[in-house]
Formats: structure tokens, C-alpha cells, sequence
């Protein structure tokens, strides 16, 4: 699903400061630095990149390209594009978006079928990383 949205500075200025990661594309880093110009944001301000910036709100395979093409904003998105057990399904996610979209929705329906929380036994985080206060 990192086919839309945005990821906080604060989430990825660790891959541009104090140098920029090497399996960034350049020319994307600078943008990324364009975004984010200081490698300690504010946590608390909404300083953000969006995760696919040539549609960013259509739900697509472009994820998969960006990956490919050293554009992914998180490390773990760019790790599934260099390791060699998940390289093959980047590759044909992005090589076809009618296959990107078989899966996404499969993956959806096996997401649904896993008995969610409801009521009061779980929470909807306001930040993913901490338990709600």
C-alpha cells in the first residue's frame, strides 16, 4: 500500500544525513533534501515526501518501479528491490499493473480474514510506532 500516501521527514532523514544513502538515486536524494532540510524535523510538524510522486494518489505499480529505480523512500521498501528472494516479485509488480492489482486485492481479502480487533481490544494509532496515551 506505499503506493499512495507520504512518509514523514522524520522517518526517512536518516537515509540523507550525514550523507545520503547510496542506493538512493541522486537526483531523487536532492529532491528528498528538498523536502527535508534538516536532518533533525520536527516531530511534531507535518514535513513530509510522498511516497510516489509521479501518481501519488492512484493506487498502482509505480511503487515497484520507484523501487527499481533506487527511488524507494524507506530502506525496507528499497531492500525488497536488492535482495534476491523478493527481487523477482518487484520485478513482475512492476513489469505489470493488472498483476500488482490481482495481488493487492488478494492481499487485502487475506488481511480482512485475519480476525480483526474490534471495540475496545485494540486502537488505531495516531503514530504507527506507539501505543496510543
Amino acid at each position: 500500500a506505499h503506493s499512495v500516501g507520504r512518509v514523514h521527514c522524520v522517518n526517512l532523514v536518516h537515509r540523507l544525513y550525514p550523507t545520503v544513502d547510496p542506493t538512493l538515486d541522486p537526483v531523487y536524494a536532492e529532491y528528498l533534501k528538498g523536502r527535508c532540510p534538516t536532518p533533525d524535523p520536527d516531530p511534531d510538524a507535518v514535513v513530509y515526501a510522498r511516497n510516489d510522486r509521479e501518481t501519488p494518489m492512484i493506487l498502482d505499480n509505480n511503487y515497484y518501479k520507484n523501487i527499481i529505480n533506487h527511488k524507494g523512500l524507506l530502506i525496507v521498501d528499497q531492500q525488497l528491490a536488492s535482495d534476491p528472494r523478493t527481487t523477482p516479485f518487484v520485478q513482475k509488480m512492476a513489469a505489470n499493473n493488472s498483476y500488482f492489482h490481482e495481488q493487492f486485492s488478494r492481499a487485502i481479502a487475506l488481511l480482512s480474514e485475519n480476525n480483526p480487533l474490534t471495540g475496545d481490544q485494540g486502537e488505531v494509532r495516531k503514530d504507527c510506532r506507539y501505543v496510543n496515551i
